[in-house]
């Protein structure tokens, strides 16, 4: 049999396509595996290598090419895996196949069709067949049988009898596979691993959480059982990825790597020669001291945590119920081994109130004060999920107000937009659960965290020293001047850059280092300097050059934070010194900062549209008078790089 088994599309909700992940997806190269091991021939459909290629456009004919592609490999049968947040690409290609082939079997799988199979069948005519739970020792028999669509002695398996059958059957079982050492090796090659733009390759170290937050599906999923592959395995697993694809960094993915910590340090022993990096997901409760020495020591370069909400009480109704205190300890751990943690929070669960909230933002601001490559921080919008307790008890109250996450992308069409809020339980992710605060202020602090750390650490954790250190009382005063003054564009830098001002004045040190830092990170790339030798040929400001007028200097004012003791005031504007005006070039190895006066101000002011050294001179010398500069002076402008050649040639007579 001819299987195609189609990736998930994250669209993301930024429209940034480079932000697409395309990393094997781990579940579809293990099914693959066994799929084959069976005699099948099978091939992987990865639409988000395709759109980030640009083979593939990002509007609404997705659906329709992604399902002609599908139809052009002959399959015999499709099968999609999904999540809550995918949903949509599987469904309407799945619509658009069964349009052009309505005899060609189409499979679901995953999470999301394994909590709602037989709502998803009920509704939806265009899936044959959802293969639920873990599918590596049911999918082999689904495929045998489906020419006769005879499945009743299969356990976790849901189906239409015919086509378009209404009658939905369904069997009993949930389908888990015991021994992880027993599986095939991963069919990697089904995706071009080479060409794909990996920091490092993701590596399926075991499955099953056997914790119960109430906010998340993967006990149900893999219904609470924790497995860890054998320190035999899955070093051979590594081996065998680095002998192929000279990997050397790897992400073992796993929900808790470390519960089983007898297996995680039977495992560090045995890699710890090879010289691989990795890294891996574990809770503050479920680490120690010597845990994270011999993990270092091994090659552990990195530690996600899941902290989720930095209040007490909101850790028990959650059931997360970690011991908060913990986080610094191990922080502190991972910063002395060189080991680079993630915290993340969660914020907008229904029973959260301000002081929950608060809570968390300001442990979360405690982490954004530890330098930037020991700790990242995320904070994220609460999203429901199917077969969560949350969602047995307030999954009838979803509601909807088209706010994206970066795991809820751009809806594509109009048809797009009524299926998800026609079914909300079907795309509970596209909605949220009403509670105790605003929903507004849940996004409003989401929002202005990601721009705050796009500033960096070190601005970042400076805005706090204004604001009692805290990040709550940071984010309460930008909320209030946002309702103040009725800002509508996205809470983004701009959104600081204008509150700072507001707050702290136009004039201030700390507002010349968000205007900096801002402006730099929006500057391009320059070309290769060339010295001005054709009076005929046009030049402009370097793409990655960023002007600045009455800033500090704001170079010397990052090293001067770097200096100061933790917890202690921010700098005086006495300790800032002037302002003035400066050129900064942002490269790839750094940033050349120069200060410069306001005649080389106004000269570089010219050269922000196209124009040759004549032009300029020409200019120059009818706004003052008669004052022109050097051609030495335009000389060293190019030397440096601050102008380049712009690739267009002046028309005789045409000047600026």
């Amino acid at each position: 049999m001819r299987l195609i088994l189609v990736d998930n599309m994250v669209l993301p909700g930024h429209h940034d396509l480079g932000a697409l992940d395309v990393h094997p997806h781990l579940g579809l190269v293990s099914l693959a595996a066994v799929a084959r091991r069976a005699g099948h021939h099978v091939t992987v459909y990865d639409p988000k290598r395709l759109v980030r290629s640009g083979q593939l456009d990002y509007d609404a004919s997705l659906y329709r090419r992604a399902a002609d592609a599908l139809l052009a490999g002959r399959p015999d049968a499709i099968g999609f895996t999904t999540l809550g947040c995918s949903f949509i690409f599987a469904l309407r290609v799945a619509e658009h196949l069964k349009r052009t082939a309505p005899d060609l079997p189409v499979l679901l799988g995953g999470p999301h069709a394994t909590m709602l199979h037989r709502e998803i069948l009920d509704r939806f005519a265009c899936f044959d067949v959802v293969v639920r739970h873990e599918a590596e020792e049911t999918l082999p028999l689904v495929l045998e049988a489906l020419e006769h669509r005879r499945f009743s002695h299969i356990p976790g398996v849901s189906w239409r009898p015919a086509p378009f059958a209404a009658e939905v059957r369904a069997t009993e079982g949930r389908p888990l596979v015991t021994d992880l050492d027993t599986l095939p090796q991963p069919a990697y090659d089904l995706y071009p691993v080479d060409e794909l733009p990996l920091d490092y390759l993701r590596v399926e170290a075991g499955r099953g959480c056997p914790f119960s937050c109430t906010f998340c599906s993967t006990a149900t999923f893999f219904q609470r059982s924790y497995r860890l592959k054998s320190p035999a395995r899955l070093v051979g697993d590594l081996d065998r990825l680095h002998h192929r694809y000279g990997a050397r960094d790897f992400k073992l993915e796993h929900d808790l790597f470390t519960v089983n910590r007898r297996k995680v340090l039977d495992f560090c022993d045995a890699v710890r020669d090879r010289g691989y990096t990795w890294r891996v997901s574990a809770r503050v409760d479920c680490v120690d001291a010597e845990l994270l020495d011999r993990m270092a020591e091994a090659g552990c370069v990195a530690l996600y945590l899941g902290i989720e909400t930095g209040s007490p009480r909101l850790q028990q109704v959650i059931k997360k119920r970690l011991d908060l205190g913990l986080l610094e300890e191990v922080l502190d751990h991972t910063e002395r081994l060189g080991v680079a943690a993630t915290v993340s929070f969660i914020t907008g669960h229904p029973e959260e109130e301000p002081a929950d909230q608060d809570a968390t933002l300001d442990l979360l601001g405690d982490c954004l004060r530890r330098p930037r490559k020991a700790c990242t921080t995320q904070l994220h919008v609460l999203l429901p999920e199917p077969g969560t307790a949350q969602h047995a008890a307030l999954g009838d109250r979803v509601r909807y107000d088209g706010y994206r996450t970066e795991f809820n992308g751009w809806l594509l069409d109009e048809a797009d937009e009524t299926c998800v809020r026609e079914h909300p339980d079907l795309f509970p992710t596209y909605h949220y659960y009403p509670g105790a605060m605003p929903r507004e202020h849940h996004v409003f602090a989401v929002d202005l965290h990601r721009a705050v750390t796009e500033l960096g650490h070190t601005v970042a954790a400076y805005l706090l020293r204004h604001f009692d250190g805290r990040l709550s009382t940071f984010t309460r005063r930008a909320l209030q001047w946002h309702e103040r003054t009725g800002w509508t564009d996205p809470v983004d830098t701009a959104f600081v850059r204008a509150f700072v001002a507001d707050a702290l004045g136009a004039g201030h040190h700390t507002h010349s280092l968000v205007r900096y830092v801002r402006d730099l990170r929006a500057a391009g790339r320059p070309p290769r300097p060339t010295a001005p030798e054709d009076d005929g040929l046009r030049y402009s400001l370097a793409p990655r050059a960023v002007l600045f007028d009455g800033i500090h200097d704001c170079a010397a004012l990052l090293g001067c934070i770097a200096a100061l003791p933790a917890g202690g005031p921010p700098l005086g504007e006495h300790e800032a010194g002037g302002v003035g005006c400066r050129v900064v070039l942002a490269a790839d190895a750094g940033c050349r900062d120069y200060a410069i006066d306001p005649a080389t101000h106004a000269v570089l002011s010219l050269f922000r549209e196209p124009r040759t050294m004549d032009e300029v001179r020409t200019a120059l010398g009818e706004l003052t008078g008669g004052w022109e500069p050097g051609a030495e002076h335009l000389r060293q402008l190019a030397d440096t790089g601050v102008i380049v050649p712009s690739g267009r040639r002046a028309e005789a007579g045409v000047h600026g």
